[in-house]
């Protein structure tokens, strides 16, 4: 009603409170303190930290500076070399599985397919053990004692076959699959252990005591463009792992795949395992059996032992004028006999 304007507010002057005041002297003082404290220089310590000693409770064991050791670079041990197995009686490699090995492993070492030592000894999986005993059924150059495997002028001769190599084979699959050696494949191509052989890279296969009719044969003049591929052939005897007397013979016998061209032939490898077993050469047959005589048995008190398997092989013309080998079924499965 005086007409004074009530909207218009005086401002009051904002009064420091001596607490307020209190707080911050204390805080600056504390921070001078701090400040000067760790501008002073502090005494070295030497091996026993005594400057502990003021803030932790006697009781409490100090920590003595744990002592570095200057470790000297460790010498490598050279790495233990593989041994390299030695044939057999008779060429055949034999391998001791050893602690950690696996059959892919033992194939790369090889240069053979986990397949081929599958097929070797029978082996339905891949575990093996360390302590088995693997075949490996190639036979190397090893001369042979035997005076019944000496050639004889006009029935057998060692010839060289052509070959194209096929997508996964190896010189061992080669030698196993025609009853050469991989020495002689290696030496006739002037290849090294560690050379490569590729598809389509054409290889000459000596093969020991082929018949002379296999040569006088040749390839058929009339032989189709695309020749059958047989079945593998069956084995029927004698059973696997048999033990047979040393008085009587030995009869392999198979089943016919069919009846052969005049190029073709059944091959027949017997490979030497173990006691007074000897090395034979490659066997080629039209027939579905081959006799092993008496005389060719062990000794009185001795045995032998063998694995045996057959395929189909044909002989057709070379690029080189020569003879080509070329497999016509797969390989049977391998079956052992003892003869004692």
């Amino acid at each position: 009603m005086c007409g004074h304007d009530l909207r218009i507010q005086r401002k009051r002057r904002q009064r420091v409170s001596w607490v307020d005041a209190l707080l911050v002297v204390a805080v600056l003082a504390v921070l001078v303190v701090w400040w000067r404290i760790a501008a002073q220089p502090r005494p070295e310590q030497g091996n026993d930290p005594q400057g502990l000693a003021v803030i932790l409770p006697d009781d409490v064991p100090l920590a003595t500076p744990t002592p570095v050791v200057t470790l000297e670079p460790a010498t490598a041990e050279p790495p233990t070399p593989t041994p390299i197995p030695t044939p057999s009686a008779g060429g055949v490699i034999r391998h001791t599985v050893r602690a950690g090995e696996t059959l892919l492993g033992i194939a790369a070492q090889y240069n053979v397919t986990v397949e081929e030592i599958q097929a070797a000894n029978s082996l339905t999986g891949v575990l093996i053990r360390a302590g088995d005993e693997l075949i490996i059924p190639v036979q190397l150059s090893t001369p042979s004692s035997d005076p019944a495997a000496a050639e004889t002028p006009g029935t057998t001769v060692e010839s060289r076959f052509e070959y194209t190599v096929a997508p996964g084979d190896t010189v061992v699959s080669i030698a196993a699959r025609f009853g050469s050696t991989v020495d002689a494949i290696l030496q006739a191509n002037g290849l090294r252990n560690n050379d490569f052989i590729r598809p389509g890279d054409v290889l000459l296969i000596p093969v020991r005591e082929v018949p002379a009719e296999v040569l006088a044969a040749g390839p058929a003049e009339d032989a189709p463009a695309n020749p059958p591929f047989y079945p593998e052939p069956r084995l029927i005897g004698p059973p696997d792992d048999a033990t047979l007397p040393r008085t009587e013979p030995i009869l392999m016998r198979w089943v016919s795949v069919d009846v052969l061209a005049p190029n073709e032939w059944y091959v027949l490898l017997i490979y030497p395992i173990s006691g007074a077993a000897r090395s034979f050469p490659s066997i080629w047959t039209k027939a579905t059996s081959f006799r092993l005589d008496g005389d060719l048995a062990p000794g009185v008190g001795e045995s032998a032992t063998y694995v045996w398997r057959v395929s189909v092989v044909r002989v057709k013309p070379g690029v080189n004028n020569q003879y080509a080998l070329e497999p016509a079924s797969p390989p049977s499965v391998l079956r052992s006999f003892s003869w004692r």
